[in-house]
Formats: structure tokens, sequence, C-alpha cells
């Protein structure tokens, strides 16, 4: 879009691109798209730009497709800008408004299906619904943990597609997404006036005395489970050599937006970042699980230091096991995460890793680095963990 409006418009313009999803939408899918009126077409609003201002051209254009990291120089300058684009603190403002005389609106009765005509609807109520404001309240402190601990400013659509990741377990997505909405049953939703008394008192966290909200599960609840987690979390990141941001609430929820820069490279470190969104949701999804059981099933009575241990550990394992079954392309094809991936993810923080064999992620059966819980819980007792600064913690 931005090339077909910088260059004359009367010279012929040829555009090289490593994207073939960027290709159809210009030539392949154009049509169909525009007899279905772009229902259900992502990124729809800058297709449309794209396509108006290719189409105010008074030359010919060419596109051509050039497949990507083969050392082609154009193609390797525009990876390096797209990696310096990924890096910024907050999205550039582009125009994105069609003309008049170029807007196509509405689908062909002769393209309109059942299925189609219902997404549409979907998509008319969906503009006209007004936001819950304790999504709202979530989404800006999303924004705002993001840009002061994550050092970027996340869009509200990007928080939205990032709490779907594909690196996100099943169970993680759901507890990002109810959280998001703020949907799940805490705090100051049991004080409605047809709850009993016992169901009101669900709403205090009889630990520390205050409202048990999704802020205070968390990041502040003194019951065993919260700080021993983080705790946990960040000494296995600490493996990477990154610095650990702090799981603050807007950060939990934006984790899937976190971006980590190589240091050699000076680009997105996929791996890193990977890890850091899988071990993020992770944890707080078990701090949601261990207050549900110590609440309703323990009857209040609070997780010991080892079951917590054990239950973080067992948890992290299984996600690795997860990432190396899913790698099996015979069984899973396309979908399957590929071997490079699960490599770069857990090879800084497992065990003895120099000393595997190549093909561990087929093999299974590999565990974290994590330190024995008697050896660590007295390492805590004598000396007390060290923060990231090397500065020792005190115990509480």
């Amino acid at each position: 879009m931005k090339a077909a409006e910088i260059i004359d418009q009367n010279r012929e313009l040829l555009i090289e691109t490593d994207s073939k999803y960027a290709m159809n939408e210009a030539i392949k899918n154009l049509e169909k798209h525009e007899d279905q009126g772009y229902i259900g077409v992502a990124n729809r609003e800058i297709i449309k730009k794209t396509i108006s201002v290719l189409r105010q051209r008074k030359a010919r254009v060419l596109i051509k497709w050039d497949k990507g990291h083969q050392g082609h120089e154009r193609n390797e300058g525009a990876d390096e800008l797209a990696a310096v684009g990924a890096a910024k603190d907050r999205d550039d403002e582009v125009d994105i408004e069609v003309p008049d005389k170029l807007k196509i609106t509405g689908a062909k009765l002769s393209a309109m299906t059942q299925k189609l005509a219902y997404r549409a609807i979907r998509e008319i109520k969906e503009k006209k619904t007004q936001p819950r404001q304790s999504t709202e309240r979530n989404i800006q402190r999303a924004k705002d943990d993001s840009r002061d601990l994550l050092g970027r400013i996340p869009t509200e659509e990007k928080l939205w597609v990032a709490i779907r990741h594909k690196d996100f377990s099943k169970e993680a997505r759901y507890f990002l997404w109810m959280t998001m909405h703020d949907a799940y049953m805490v705090g100051a939703k049991w004080l409605r006036e047809n709850f009993s008394a016992e169901l009101r008192e669900r709403s205090q966290c009889k630990d520390c005395g205050v409202q048990d909200t999704m802020v205070h599960i968390l990041t502040q609840c003194e019951s065993p489970g919260q700080e021993e987690i983080w705790s946990l979390t960040r000494e296995l990141w600490a493996k990477t050599g990154k610095e650990w941001p702090h799981p603050s609430f807007g950060v939990i929820l934006a984790c899937g937006t976190a971006v980590f820069t190589n240091e050699t490279t000076e680009r997105p470190d996929a791996g890193r970042g990977r890890l850091y969104r899988i071990l993020m949701s992770e944890a707080a999804k078990l701090i949601w699980n261990l207050r549900n059981e110590r609440v309703i099933q323990k009857d209040g009575r609070s997780f010991s230091q080892q079951e917590v241990y054990n239950r973080w550990k067992r948890s992290i394992i299984n996600r690795l096991q997860l990432d190396c079954r899913s790698s099996n392309s015979q069984r899973y094809g396309k979908k399957a995460i590929s071997v490079k991936s699960v490599k770069n993810t857990w090879s800084k923080v497992i065990e003895k890793y120099d000393d595997l064999p190549t093909d561990w992620v087929q093999k299974g059966g590999v565990l974290v680095g994590i330190e024995p819980s008697k050896q660590r819980w007295r390492r805590r007792a004598e000396g007390g963990l060290r923060g990231e600064g090397g500065e020792e913690e005190e115990e509480g």
C-alpha cells in the first residue's frame, strides 16, 4: 500500500514480496472477497485500502513472489525493517480510509450463503454491542503495564489476538479470555442481594482479610501458592539470561504480546518469547487453580510449600512433554510444532541439555532444570533467594 502511494502513479510498479498471503489478497482472492463483501475476512480494512490505492495507479502494477530467508538483498532489508517495526513502543498511525468513489459495499446476492449471512449478522451485532466497563479497565491496565514493564504498548486488537496465541494451552487461552472479561465469580460478584450470608463470605480472602479480586489472587495473596509459583517461575526464566518482567496483573493479561530481542542479531528472539508466554500463562493458571482448590475443596486450608512446588514442577514438565508430543508431524501433519521451535523454546532451561541426544524432542522424557525442592527450601532458609540484581531478599 505504501509503495503504491509513494511511487509516481504514471510509472510501472514492480512489487517483490515473500508474503503469499499479501499477494493472494491483491490477486487470487480479490474477486471472491469483493463479491462476498469482505464478510469475515481478517485485516479487511487495510486490504480494501491497499486495493483502492493500486486501482488509482495509471500504469501497470506487477507483483512477484520471492522465497524468504534466501539471502535476497532487498528481502533481507525488508525483514530488518520489520524487526525494527516490531520493537516499536507503539504502532504508527496509518490512514486506511478508502475514497468514496472506490468503496465497495455489501455482498452480491449470488455469492451469499446462509453461513455467510449469519456471519454478517454477527458482525453487525458486535459493532452495536457496548463493551463491558470491567473489560475496558482490564484492557487499559494491560496496555499501561505493558508500557511500563515490557517496553511496548499493544493495541486492543493485538491483546485480543494474543490471548488466543497458539503457544498457549487450551486451558490457558480460556483462563486469559475469562480474566480479560472479568467473567470469573470472584470479589464483589458474591455480594449480590439474593445471595446467602455464607455465599457473601466468599467475596473476602480469609487469609488476607481483603476482597478476593483476580488482581489479589494472581499478584498479592499471601496464602501459599501465589508468591512461591512466581518465584519458581522467575528462577527458571533466569536460566535464559533475560530480565524477568515483574508479573503484574496487566502484564499477565498481555504476556502474549511480549517480544524479546536476540543480543547478537538484534532481532526478535522467537524461542525466548515463546518460553515466556508458556511460563507466564501456566503459572497464572496454576495460581488460579490452587486458589480454587484451597477455597472449595480444602475448605480454606492452605497448601504446603512442598505441595506448591510439586504442582508447579508437574505443570511445567507436562507442558514440555506436550510440546514434544505436538512435534509429531506424522500424527498432526501441518499443525505439528516444528522440532526447531521446541528446541529453541526449552534449550536454556532443560536439565543437562548438552548431554541429550539430538532426537530428544521425538523421544521426550526430558526434565526442566528445576532445583530439587528440599535443596531449594534449605537454601532459602539459610541465606534467602538472590534477587535479579544479586541482592539478598528478606525471608518472610
